[in-house]
This record gives structure tokens, sequence and C-alpha cells, in this order.
């Protein structure tokens, strides 16, 4: 039988060749993506990306199994302390039964038994020590708890991470069947040609005016417009804030797609505490019953309370509120508003890193979005390699409507 460090260590070996194997796909892709655009290179670049995923899911279940085996030496530790501590209650009760009678009989009852003087202080200082040790004991007992509670915890939301990022998984899942249809689409007007395929590149105004019409819906929210609406929303939040549109849908579409909490709770019972109060005044301001107004649920492993588009918690929401009204001119602005949550979102992304309009900006003001200053966690790593995935479809829909090469190279400035 593998012992524990063992497995660990085959575990970890296996993360390292697995995360080596990510990388080389993405720079594959990359060099893929430089190329001029063709069928050969559509159909490279999805099959290059059909193979990452099934790295990434590999990568996910070695994660889980990582944090599964951190968390029984946890429970491994808790009980040894568990042991210790009903030993030391034997000694402990004993020790207290003779300070007490010593308490009881008082320093003029110790010097009336009679005996050595010196056999006398002794005695007390022989309590004393006891009782420091005690005490000692008692602090580093408590701190010794405290301290693998935390771990614990830890590792209980490293947990609930890998539950998010097989989420992730299957959103990364969508985009690539997405993908497939659409090449699957373009084989049957082409029929694999490449002469055809080029024919394909020059989009007519009734393609543009398609795309414009395709439905953008932000699941769970109630949101759903054209996707030239929501071009032309995020466009001007983006240009107010400095971030590409495209990588701003990005974000509205993973973010609304992510969990099954969105909506539906009550913010008496899921938000947590601190905020309510602050939740209940941005509804006054803006006239509105708390109790009607949808928030996310709260999951098993935290609080919900999240609200509208952005999903921006009542204390986030404030932070930013002057700014959203000063740029779209709602005063107050409100969550629950598609534009204004547009332009909340933009700014907090903006400030993250996303105006620097760079891959390395947006994939980090993505894993920021998430997780604060927790992103280089798994989960908010995965959660930014998601959101990039689908800036490039939206970049390419974006593309398409302007005219300019869809190419993923000119993405960027």
């Amino acid at each position: 039988m593998a012992q524990s460090g063992d497995v660990k260590n085959d575990l970890r070996n296996q993360l390292k060749e697995v995360e080596s194997k990510i990388e080389e796909y993405e720079k594959s892709i990359q060099e893929i993506a430089r190329q001029q655009k063709s069928l050969k290179r559509e159909s490279s670049l999805l099959d290059k990306e059909m193979e990452k995923q099934q790295l990434q899911i590999k990568k996910i279940n070695l994660d889980l199994l990582e944090v599964k085996e951190g968390i029984k030496d946890v429970e491994k530790e808790i009980d040894n302390l568990e042991v210790g501590l009903k030993e030391r209650k034997v000694l402990l009760n004993l020790s207290l039964r003779k300070l007490n009678e010593y308490d009881r009989i008082g320093w003029v009852g110790i010097f009336l038994k009679g005996g050595d003087l010196s056999d006398i202080f002794n005695q007390v200082r022989y309590l004393e020590n006891i009782q420091n040790e005690i005490n000692v004991f008692i602090a580093n007992i408590d701190q010794a708890r405290t301290d693998l509670e935390d771990r614990k915890t830890d590792l209980e939301d490293k947990k609930t991470d890998i539950i998010q990022l097989k989420s992730l998984i299957g959103l990364q899942q969508a985009s690539i069947d997405q993908k497939r249809k659409e090449k699957a689409d373009l084989l049957a007007r082409t029929k694999g040609q490449e002469k055809l395929f080029s024919a394909e590149l020059t989009k007519s105004k009734k393609d543009i005016q398609f795309i414009k019409q395709q439905l953008f819906t932000l699941e769970g929210m109630g949101v759903s417009m054209s996707l030239g609406e929501a071009i032309e929303k995020a466009q001007f939040a983006g240009d107010k804030a400095g971030i590409r549109p495209a990588f701003l849908l990005a974000i509205f579409q993973v973010e609304s797609r992510l969990g099954t909490y969105i909506g539906g709770g009550s913010w008496k019972i899921d938000m947590k505490p601190a905020e309510r109060p602050l939740f209940a005044q941005i509804t006054e301001k803006l006239g509105l019953d708390p109790d009607t107004m949808p928030v996310s649920k709260k999951p098993w492993y935290g609080w919900g309370g999240a609200m509208g588009a952005a999903q921006f918690i009542p204390s986030t929401w404030l932070a930013f509120e002057k700014q959203i009204a000063s740029l779209t001119g709602h005063n107050p602005p409100s969550p629950w508003n598609i534009e204004d949550a547009f332009i909340g979102s933009a700014i907090k992304l903006s400030s993250n890193g996303a105006s620097k309009k760079t891959h390395a900006g947006e994939f980090e003001a993505a894993a920021r979005y998430l997780a604060g200053g927790n992103y280089k966690k798994k989960v908010a790593q995965g959660y930014a390699s998601t959101v990039m995935d689908w800036a490039n479809y939206y970049q390419d829909q974006i593309n398409a409507i302007s005219g300019v090469s869809s190419a993923k190279n000119q993405t960027y400035n």
C-alpha cells in the first residue's frame, strides 16, 4: 500500500507533466492562430483546443485528488490533537483539584499545617509552576487547534474551487462544441474546399445582419438581447473604461453560466449579514422593495447575495457607485440595470489591468474579478482561461461585423 507522501509526490509529478503539456498546446495554438485564416487553420485550431481541453479535465481530477489527500492529513492531525487533549484532561483535573484545595486552605492554612518553612515554599512554587504550565499548555493547544482548523478550512475552500473548475470545464467544452458546430456548418457549405472557404470570409450584409440578430443571453439573470445590442452596450462601457468590448462580453457570459446559484435568493437569508444593511441602502435609494429584488442564492460553501448581471455584492457596488453614475448619468445607478452593470464591471476590470488590452493584462483582470487578491488560485486561473476563450469568440463576431480580419493575432492593439 502506497504511503501518503508517495501518493502526494506522485500527484505533484503528474500535475507538473500535465501542466507542461498544456503550455505546449497553448504555444502551438498561438502559432497556428498567427497563420493566415484558412480551412486547414480552423480545423487544426479546433483539434488543438479539444486536446488541450482533455488535459485540463485531467488536471482538475488530479487537483481534486491532491486536495482530498491533504484533507486526510489534516483530519489525522486533528484526531491526534483530540487524543492528546483527552490524556491531558486527567492531569489537568488533578492539578486543578490540588490548586483548589490549597486555594480553600489559603496561605494561613498552609502555615498552620506546620512543617518546614522551605517545604511550604517549595509546595507553593510547585503549584505556581503547575499553574504556569497549564496556562502555557492551554494556549498552545488553542493555537494548534486554530491552526489546524484554518488549514482544514483552506483545504475545503480548495475543494470548492475544484467544484467550480469542473463548471468551468463544462463552459470550455460548450465553447468547443460551438466551434465544432461552426466547423461542421462551414464544411457543409464549402464541401471542404479552400476556394469556397475563402469566399466565406467575405461577409455579406446579410451575414452581418444575421450575426447582429443572434441572441446574447445571460443565463439565470433574466437578461436577453440581440448580440448587436450587447456589442453596442459593451462598446460604450469599454470606451468609457478603456477595455475591450469582447473581453467585457466574455466576462458577463462566463459569470452567467458559471454557477447554478444566480438569482432565486433572498437578501435576508442568502446574503452575508454584514452586507444586508448596504443592500437595504441601495434598494432604498432606488425606491425598490428589497424583498422583491433578485440576488444570488447561497451555495453550500459560502454566501450568496450578488446582485444583477455584474454579480456585485453590495459593498463592491457601493465602492464603484459614484464612478458608474458619472459615466452613465444614472444617479443613483442600479445593479439591475444592464448599462450600469456593464459600466460597473468595465471599471472594475480596468482597474485590475484590462485597460492594458494585452492577453496578460486581461487574464489577470479576469482572475482578479473572480478571486480578488487570491487571483493565482487554480479556480481563478481556470476562470480566466475560460473568459479568454469566450473573448476570442466575441472578438471574431465583432471583427466580422466591422469587416476586420478575425485572426487572433489582431485581437490586441
